[in-house]
């Protein structure tokens, strides 16, 4: 057999092993939303203006005075130094007392803090009671923390029913991780029986916002026609947005798609191009594929390719973009 035959069925191989549903990632770095750029529940004074963009003379006041609102505020500026310097203990302080008059929004990124180890080290028991106050009054940011927590077994014995729950609770608000991870559950029969069509629904609903893990897997739905007709334009058009978006395996489903011409006319340069953004952001199977498609290129298609990784701006990648913590699921300024 000749190499590129064998390379393609290697290449079919890895495709069937690895577009995979993708949870909504919790471990990545989170930026600080600057304060007051999203206006949200809590934040607001009589006047209806944003407690965040007032004097940090008048916040103090009111924090003093024990305006939770303000308290919570002035935290997340010290957890993450916005206006004042870093200081986790006197983020801790303002948040504590927030959180512990009731006020949700303080309670998750009370959580947050223990969650991340923030508050001293990291203390699961302490980020289960604060994101279990908050997701009993309905935040739903907390119940999606909440729900994260079942699922993965942090602080607390793994139940994925549970976890489906409070999923649903906090997708039916909107929140967009929620509604994915609620789509995997479906998607893998975890905690509810399996149903695509289900997946499908929460996946396109949090894809719709932009979600790039959603558009992964809703890439994973049309590449496998899990409860719909087999669609590889489809399938390319969604991992193209996540890939986008910075999602690893996106880029790499994306770029072996290229590598096969399945969706796509048969290119070697853009296979090698996505594959080695794959690569570069950590996906395991990446490094592999890339020798595998660089062995079958011509010099001057991997100078193209080379050309092409060093230009994200040229593929259409957004670069320096700062994330909601809201809906990322991190801390709140509120």
């Amino acid at each position: 057999m000749n190499r590129s035959y064998l390379s393609a069925s290697f290449a079919i191989v890895l495709l069937a092993l690895t577009a995979t549903a993708l949870r909504a990632e919790e471990n990545k770095a989170i930026l600080p939303q600057p304060a007051g750029t999203v206006p949200q529940v809590g934040d607001k004074t009589p006047n209806a203006q944003p407690i965040s963009q007032m004097p940090l003379a008048e916040r103090i006041s009111r924090a003093e005075a024990g305006d939770p609102a303000a308290q919570n505020s002035l935290g997340y500026n010290y957890a993450f130094g916005i206006g004042v310097q870093h200081d986790d203990e006197e983020a801790l302080k303002w948040l504590t007392a927030a959180a512990s008059s009731g006020f949700a929004p303080a309670q998750v990124n009370l959580a947050y803090l223990y969650e991340k180890g923030r508050a001293g080290k990291v203390d699961l028991t302490q980020a289960f009671r604060w994101y279990r106050a908050a997701a009993e009054q309905g935040d739903a940011a907390a119940q999606y923390k909440f729900g994260n927590m079942y699922e993965l077994a942090l602080g607390v014995k793994r139940d994925y029913l549970e976890a489906a729950n409070w999923y649903r609770n906090a997708a039916e608000q909107g929140n967009a991780n929620a509604q994915n991870n609620l789509g995997t559950l479906y998607h893998q029969g975890l905690g509810v029986q399996r149903d695509y069509a289900l997946a499908f629904y929460w996946y396109s609903k949090a894809a719709a916002q932009g979600l790039a893990e959603a558009e992964s897997n809703m890439g994973v739905i049309y590449e496998k026609g899990l409860g719909v007709e087999k669609d590889y334009p489809r399938a390319v058009a969604w991992y193209r947005a996540a890939a986008k978006h910075g999602a690893r395996r996106a880029q790499y489903n994306l770029g072996m798609l290229y590598f096969i011409g399945r969706g796509v006319p048969l290119d070697y340069v853009s296979a090698y191009m996505w594959l080695g953004r794959s690569a570069a952001a950590g996906d395991p199977l990446a490094a592999q594929s890339l020798k595998t498609v660089a062995a079958i290129m011509t010099p001057h298609q991997k100078l193209l390719a080379l050309a092409q990784l060093a230009n994200p701006q040229g593929a259409g990648i957004a670069t320096g973009q700062q994330q909601s913590l809201f809906t990322a699921g991190g801390i709140e300024n509120q």
